[in-house]
């Protein structure tokens, strides 16, 4: 696999999870006499999000994830806005990886493609910066990026990394607690893995799943605000036998707004880089 498909391929989860946010209508209130929502039942508040997720709308990001497991620690935050139309989904977002070689990589994300804009040490022409693949190509490029778009058709339409199903979640906690200035409800659920992974097609993201199961339980938070809009969310993996988290962090704003996603034209496109 080429660097920059590896490098995309890296960032499946956190993409996955917040492209499949985007069809919020409406907005958290910023208005503190606003009242945060009540306590939902499990079962209310997943048709509740599902709902809100389900049309069309638009959003800004920053998804941050931290990997520390025994010598390994890994930093990224991946930032940027999208849309979802008639067409399906648009995105634009930069990601940042910090830890422990630091590189950006930007991409634009269509219904029918990814365009990437890989590192500087790849070297493309200063006016073909971008590189793209199909979700149909049958090029070696493209093929690199399958797991990409197999994640995004196989995710939920949900803000955590799990669906809220009363078959794998149990709601543990519920109070009220502001992000920043907006007041929202704080949910807080333990997942049971396998048996998330049991309802999975065979593919990436079960493969991924049976494999987190065995290393450990996850928590997961919520923040909704006013009409149970998605502000905050939070995922954690502790792995006992390492000592280990996995913990990926997600916040969200400008529900409604109007996202621009500039497609790259062919103009500033350069061959695909080869596999291998």
């Amino acid at each position: 696999m080429s660097r920059v498909a590896g490098l995309t391929v890296a960032a499946v989860a956190v993409l996955a999870l917040t492209s499949c946010t985007s069809a919020v209508d409406g907005s958290g209130s910023s208005d503190p006499a606003v009242v945060p929502p009540a306590q939902a039942e499990l079962s209310a508040l997943s048709a509740a999000v599902t709902a809100r997720l389900s049309g069309k709308g638009s959003a800004k990001f920053t998804v941050d994830s931290t990997t520390e497991l025994l010598a390994a620690h890994s930093v990224t935050s991946v930032t940027g806005a999208f849309r979802r139309d008639d067409q399906g989904l648009w995105m634009t977002a930069t990601m940042t990886v910090k830890s422990p070689d630091a590189t950006t990589l930007s991409f634009v994300l269509t219904p029918a493609a990814v365009y990437v804009r890989p590192p500087a040490d790849q070297k493309l022409p200063a006016d073909k910066p971008w590189v793209r693949a199909t979700s149909d190509g049958a090029d070696d490029f493209s093929k690199e990026f399958a797991p990409l778009f197999a994640s995004l058709k196989q995710t939920t339409l949900s803000p955590l990394a799990m669906p809220l199903d009363g078959s794998s979640t149990t709601l543990i906690g519920s109070e009220v607690q502001p992000v920043g200035l907006i007041p929202a409800r704080h949910y807080a659920f333990r997942t049971d893995l396998a048996a998330v992974a049991k309802t999975l097609p065979d593919g990436p993201l079960k493969d991924t799943t049976l494999l987190e199961a065995k290393l450990g339980g996850m928590v997961e938070e919520l923040w909704v605000g006013n009409g149970n809009v998605p502000l905050r969310s939070e995922s954690k993996l502790d792995i006992p036998a390492t000592k280990g988290t996995l913990t990926v962090s997600r916040t969200y704003s400008g529900w409604g707004q109007p996202v621009d996603v500039p497609v790259p034209p062919d103009s500033q496109l350069s061959p695909a880089p080869k596999a291998g």
